[in-house]
C-alpha cells in the first residue's frame, strides 16, 4: 500500500511533522486508544494522527510508504484502505479528502496532534449500534 500527500496537503500538515514524531492513519473501528467505541454510522471516519516517536502503539503494526515518510496503520483495519491512496487538501471547504482510484474513502480526514500530551485511553466499553 502507498499513500501520497498532494503538495497542498503537505503544506497543511507540515507544522505537525518532525524527526521526533510518527504519523498514523487511523480508521475508527473501536480498536486502539484513538477509537473508544468505533463508528456506528454509515460514514467512514479516518484520522491522521501525529504522536511522539517513543509512544508504544501495538495496534499500529503495519506501515504504508508515503511521500512524507512511513505512515502506520492497524493491520486489522487494512481492508478499509486501498493499494494506492491520496490525501488532498480542498481549500474551498478546508477539508482533507482521502481518495483512491476506486473513489472517495472519506471527504475529510481529521488531523490530530498528540505529540507532547498523554494519549487517550480506550475505555473497552461494549456497544450496540
Amino acid at each position: 500500500m502507498k499513500l501520497t500527500f498532494t503538495d497542498e496537503a503537505k503544506k497543511r500538515v507540515t507544522r505537525y511533522l518532525g524527526p521526533d514524531k510518527r504519523i498514523l492513519l487511523d480508521y475508527d473501528d473501536g480498536v486502539g486508544p484513538f477509537s473508544a467505541i468505533g463508528n456506528c454510522s454509515l460514514e467512514s471516519n479516518y484520522q491522521l494522527i501525529f504522536v511522539d516517536r517513543g509512544v508504544k502503539l501495538p495496534d499500529f503494526d503495519r506501515a504504508l510508504d508515503s511521500n512524507l515518510g512511513q505512515v502506520l496503520i492497524k493491520g486489522e483495519s487494512a481492508a478499509q484502505f486501498d493499494d494506492e491512496m491520496e490525501i488532498r487538501f480542498n481549500q474551498h471547504l478546508f477539508t482533507m479528502p482521502l481518495v483512491s482510484p476506486k473513489g472517495i474513502l472519506t471527504e475529510n480526514v481529521e488531523v490530530v496532534d498528540y505529540s507532547g500530551i498523554p494519549l487517550p485511553t480506550q475505555q473497552g466499553l461494549a456497544h450496540d449500534c
